[in-house]
């Protein structure tokens, strides 16, 4: 996983310090989006941890079965308001403008609504989210959201490769965008992809 991403001397630069931007102002994790997505694309069965993954056929159906819910008018497409409107109906929060934000981002033919491809392109970006989210709470410091040398050498530690603080520092610096010191999680998005 991360280790073996991070070589020490592996130099790997950021690609598109851009996508960053973009997706810091897709629909935030506290508005609810996030949660309201997943509880409706997860099939929890008793006993099965949530995090297992599902095959692209169960996924698909799951896809198609929410996509029918915010499609109100039975068109074919989610529109903003629709896509807002399905996440109020059950206690979520999404603004207007993250509403439009996410259709403008994953809106593939410029209509401005989401066809069944398009909304299926963002549920699974919000899933490898919060797939990254917790990668990321495995190496970050305890009890904060940034990745510190020493939080890094630790994890590094668990998974088998030794290494030395100095090294975890070098690591770290490659992707530390802001010159703090530390990853927080949207460079550590951006040093994963």
């Amino acid at each position: 996983m991360l280790s073996k991403s991070m070589n020490q001397e592996e130099v790997i630069s950021p690609r598109n310090t851009k996508k960053a931007t973009h997706s810091s102002s897709s629909p935030s994790k506290n508005s609810g989006f996030v949660s309201f997505c997943t509880k409706l694309t997860r099939k929890r069965a008793k006993g099965e941890d949530s995090s297992s993954s599902f095959s692209s056929e169960e996924d698909g159906s799951c896809y198609e079965r929410v996509f029918a819910y915010f499609d109100e008018d039975g068109d074919g497409r989610v529109s903003a308001a629709e896509l807002q409107r399905a996440v109020r109906a059950v206690g979520g929060e999404l603004t207007a403008e993250e509403a439009e934000e996410a259709v403008r981002l994953s809106d593939s033919d410029g209509d401005g609504m989401l066809g069944i491809e398009d909304f299926t392109k963002l549920m699974e970006g919000e899933r490898k989210e919060d797939e990254l989210r917790e990668a990321f709470g495995m190496y970050a410091m305890k009890g904060t959201d940034y990745i510190t040398p020493k939080s890094l050498k630790k994890m590094l530690c668990r998974l088998g490769e030794s290494t030395t603080t100095h090294n975890c520092k070098a690591m770290i610096r490659r992707f530390d965008l802001n010159g703090d010191g530390v990853l927080g999680f949207d460079e550590f998005k951006i040093m994963m992809s």
